[in-house]
């Protein structure tokens, strides 16, 4: 009966795949883990730049206008930023609301009937606030369980 000896050759190589063998399996965690890590950061910045553009656009909107500014509600008691200018002989209103879970914009004559489905969609967004005190427009925008605000003045 011959007995085989084990060699240091064997044990060098058996190293030699441990060591590979954890390599490989340390970079495939790594990847993984980073991923994820790189996934929630486009979520939140996708997220950032949704509430920035809203409050953005509702922003430039008060400030280019040269009519009256007022705040109603929808029919669902949503508030409604109402922009009311004239044009030559007419008046017309600019909507800006939130609805099913998106921003709107509807510009329309003043004496249009409002059909919050008839909006065009702006961006995505959980809920619009929209308050005026004295000289003072402040916005509220929630996104992803977020509130971001902004104020506006509304004085020339």
């Amino acid at each position: 009966m011959t007995h085989r000896r084990f060699s240091l050759r064997a044990a060098s190589g058996l190293s030699i795949f441990l060591a590979v063998a954890v390599f490989a399996l340390m970079s495939l965690l790594t990847v993984v883990l980073g991923a994820g890590v790189y996934r929630g950061v486009v979520e939140r910045a996708d997220a950032n730049h949704e509430v920035r553009t809203a409050i953005a656009y509702v922003t430039g909107k008060v400030r280019g206008a040269t009519g009256e500014i007022t705040i109603e509600k929808t029919e669902v008691g949503n508030d409604m930023l109402v922009i009311t200018e004239q044009y030559g002989e007419r008046y017309y209103q600019t909507r800006i609301y939130a609805h099913e879970g998106n921003l709107y914009e509807v510009f329309a004559a003043q004496d249009t009937a409002f059909a919050p489905e008839e909006g065009q969609k702006i961006v995505s967004l959980d809920g619009f606030e929209a308050a005026r005190e004295g000289e003072l427009l402040r916005l509220k925008v929630h996104s992803g369980g977020r509130e971001y605000t902004s104020s506006v003045s509304l004085s020339e």
